[in-house]
């Protein structure tokens, strides 16, 4: 179900800087064992969540995030289980705009775990990742469990800001190639509105690339501000990621295998 403005502030809410991600993962684990979702922490403190079973010749599709912010400030409410107080405004448009009172909401990227856990909440079959410490250079990614992976079909993130972008490729590597760009996102993406394809600095797709053979797709997810204090998010604009992931995975379906080479 598309999130609604209540869910996101719930979410939102819950403070998880680089370091200081336990309550976020918490709520994750609780959401997945509330849904009889399997779910699994790494060493690392990465989550991985599976759903469904797959019948011969499927694979799940997968929806990767992080779980971290760059708002150290709120180090000490994450660690006392205190929750960031959430204010509401309308824009000048009509939508609906939330923020953090005296710091950054956090969109990035705990915006983009909303979308994910609305997404599997859907979906009979899925798979979703969780990663630690994005912000300090991917280092829960790096220690990803690729076996986990060996029964994924694609992975979609929602790791950029704003609601007309996407990336091509990722600290200079490519995430998908032409033919699945013409089979598959082309018509997806400019149906929801989003015609910009960009290279982007590092997310942990990154280390999907260079670890499987994989193909990525980041996208927008409707925050904006990203690692500014006055970062906020629009729900309307994060609705619509919403609905771009989800005719996404509808149109890949469960016998996607398409490939790319790792990176060399």
């Amino acid at each position: 179900m598309n999130p609604s403005k209540d869910v996101l502030k719930d979410i939102l809410s819950i403070p998880s800087c680089s370091g200081h991600e336990g309550m976020l993962r918490d709520y994750i684990l609780a959401f997945a064992n509330g849904r009889g979702i399997t779910s699994t922490v790494d060493r690392r403190g990465n989550v991985y969540l599976s759903k469904g079973t797959l019948a011969p010749g499927e694979l799940y599709p997968c929806l990767v995030n992080h779980l971290d912010t760059v708002h150290s400030d709120q180090a000490a409410m994450a660690e006392s289980g205190k929750r960031l107080k959430i204010l509401e405004s309308v824009s000048e448009d009509g939508k609906t705009v939330l923020r953090a009172d005296g710091t950054g909401i956090g969109a990035d990227d705990k915006l983009g775990c909303a979308l994910a856990l609305a997404i599997l909440d859907d979906r009979a079959a899925c798979r979703a990742a969780f990663f630690v410490e994005e912000e300090r250079g991917m280092l829960g990614s790096k220690e990803m469990d690729v076996e986990w992976f060996r029964e994924v079909s694609f992975v979609l993130s929602f790791d950029s800001p704003g609601r007309n972008r996407s990336s091509r490729s990722c600290s200079g590597r490519t995430l998908f190639t032409e033919a699945f760009f013409e089979r598959y996102l082309r018509d997806v993406c400019f149906a929801n509105g989003v015609t910009a394809f960009n290279d982007e600095p590092f997310t942990d797709v990154v280390q999907i690339r260079d670890k499987t053979d994989l193909m990525c797709f980041n996208v927008g997810n409707g925050g904006y501000r990203a690692h500014c204090p006055d970062e906020y998010l629009v729900v309307e604009d994060a609705q619509a990621a919403y609905r771009l992931g989800t005719d996404l995975l509808n149109a890949i379906g469960m016998a996607f295998r398409m490939r790319m080479p790792r990176r060399p």
